[in-house]
This record gives structure tokens, C-alpha cells and sequence, in this order.
């Protein structure tokens, strides 16, 4: 294998960290595939005043992702951001399909199968929505 890209889900949490690890991994033994680390967050819909919100977590996410970038450019891996206003998984399914990815790499807290579908966790959907495969990483006990 050689080349090619990951779509990783990254909002800084320890199971974000986790699927970095793993995507960084997986580039190594994929000869240097680019990874492409995305936030991704649904904006409120109900008024102009949440705008501040908005840009608040935009801002926020921008700054996890920079803690990505760090950590992967540190260990001398290729990487490019991504800060979308979509739901988390349409988000990350539409940065894949933009940079033709081989992978979907998101981090799990072990959710349990009926507490994962009620609240709509982020692996879940991806199973639903993404058509390449997707690489759900248990973060560490």
C-alpha cells in the first residue's frame, strides 16, 4: 500500500487523541498517506444570536485541531485540517468523499449499542452514512 488519504474525527478528547494515534500509525504502514483531521459541529439553526456561539466553538475547534497538528507533524506525519459547520458524521463523510479517503478514523467511548443509537453517537452514523470503510478506535482504559 502506498499513499492515499484518512479522514480522522478530531475534537481534542482523549478518544480523538486515540484515532490520531492509530491514523498516524496507519500512515506509516500505508507509506505516507496524508491524514486529514476534521471538527466538525452542527450549528444551532434558531437565531442570528447564536452567531457568537458559532464562532466560539469554531474557534475552539480550530485550536484542538491545532493540538493535532502538533502531534502528528512532531512524529513527522503529513497533515491538513478541516473545520466544518455540518453534524459530526456528515461532516467527516463529506471530507472524505473531497479528498477521496481509503479510511474514516474516529475515536469511541465504548457506548453502549442502544445508548449510541438513542443519542445518535458519531461511529454509529458513520456506519449508516459513509460508503468507505470506517476504523472506530476504543480509547484506552
Amino acid at each position: 500500500m502506498s499513499g492515499g488519504a484518512l479522514v480522522v474525527g478530531h475534537d481534542g478528547t482523549e478518544g480523538a487523541r486515540a484515532a490520531l494515534d492509530e491514523a498516524m500509525r496507519l500512515a506509516k504502514d500505508m507509506g505516507g498517506a496524508d491524514i486529514h483531521l476534521v471538527f466538525s459541529f452542527a450549528a444551532p439553526r434558531i437565531g442570528g444570536e447564536l452567531h457568537d456561539l458559532d464562532e466560539a466553538i469554531a474557534e475552539r475547534g480550530q485550536r484542538m485541531l491545532e493540538h493535532g497538528v502538533h502531534h502528528a507533524r512532531s512524529a513527522g506525519v503529513s497533515v491538513q485540517t478541516h473545520c466544518r459547520r455540518d453534524d459530526s458524521a456528515e461532516g467527516l463523510v463529506a471530507v472524505a468523499e473531497e479528498v477521496d479517503a481509503r479510511y474514516i478514523i474516529v475515536g469511541s467511548y465504548g457506548e453502549r449499542p442502544l445508548k449510541s443509537v438513542l443519542v445518535g453517537a458519531t461511529p454509529t452514523r458513520l456506519l449508516h452514512l459513509s460508503e468507505r470503510p470506517v476504523l472506530v478506535v476504543r480509547t484506552p482504559d
